[in-house]
């Protein structure tokens, strides 16, 4: 069951979306209240056969992206849970938020998720900002994006 302690600051970067925090739904690309926005991509950000899967998935309209972070705390439910929210506004064409591909240094860590530079000539983009899903606390936390990269998609 999703927790709340005394303190904690789920919604932090939630934004205008911050009201989607607590709200449940089963299909990603059917949230109720979530009109207008586009679907832009997903990432799993547990193993596959973990008990809990916890979910980013990146929507957008015009230059606003907002990120969804979602658990299904058991896998027999079709229902996820909105655990926390990022919103990013004034994104120029030029960049773009990327799930599940990011490492920090030489160390893979898919519950990071980055707006970077859109370098499609280079096997990693290099994060401009950086958030990571606290999986204990449930909630987003800002990541020094001094090590910070994501690997692009290879054609």
């Amino acid at each position: 069951m999703l927790f709340s302690l005394p303190g904690m600051t789920q919604g932090k970067y939630a934004g205008t979306k911050k009201s989607l925090i607590g709200k449940t739904y089963a299909d990603d690309r059917k949230i109720a209240g979530f009109s207008g926005y586009t679907y832009h991509e997903g990432s799993l950000l547990t193993n596959v056969d973990d008990g809990e899967v916890m979910t980013a998935a990146v929507y957008k309209r015009g230059t606003t992206c907002v990120v969804i972070f979602a658990i299904k705390e058991d896998t027999a439910n079709q229902k996820f849970t909105i655990a926390d929210v990022l919103e990013v506004k004034n994104v120029p064409s030029s960049r773009h938020i990327m799930t599940g591909t990011c490492q920090e240094g030489e160390n893979e860590a898919v519950d990071i998720v980055a707006l970077v530079l859109n370098e499609t000539n280079k096997e990693f983009s290099k994060a401009i900002k950086a958030w990571r899903f606290n999986r204990d606390k449930r909630r987003l936390e800002s990541v020094n994006t001094k090590l910070v990269k994501c690997m692009n998609a290879v054609d």
